[in-house]
């Protein structure tokens, strides 16, 4: 995340919003070797991409979100229980988890916590 918040500033380019990671594996159930994630910074406008960074377009989709209270490694105290419920209310899990990097006001203040995202569907 930090190479990548350089890079955009270096060019110029406009962050547009908090940034945020894709996570697309479940660590309880993949390697740590095996684990994918990439970091995101919503940005005002396109760019051309170079080396590693990419421009990434997210197309809308229904999420379910929550708030994870306490430190980032105690995360699958909060992602089992939304998960689980989410499956018992007959939603499908249909893209990868997104975990928001707010400002500490923002984790510590009203309504706070670490906003997690989950894209869902209705089975």
């Amino acid at each position: 995340m930090r190479t990548l918040k350089a890079w955009i500033d270096s060019k110029g380019i406009e962050q547009a919003g908090y940034p945020f990671c894709l996570f697309y594996d479940n660590p309880s159930e993949t390697r740590e070797e095996d684990l994918r994630s990439e970091a995101c910074i919503p940005v005002e406008r396109a760019f051309v991409p170079e080396g590693e960074c990419k421009v990434k377009v997210l197309m809308e989709i229904q999420v379910a979100e929550t708030r994870h209270q306490g430190e980032p490694e105690e995360f699958a105290k909060t992602y089992g229980p939304f998960l689980e419920g989410l499956l018992k209310a007959g939603y499908q899990v249909v893209g990868p988890a997104r975990e928001y990097f707010m400002t500490a006001s923002d984790v510590r203040g009203p309504g706070s916590g670490f906003l997690i995202q989950q894209p869902v569907s209705k089975k």
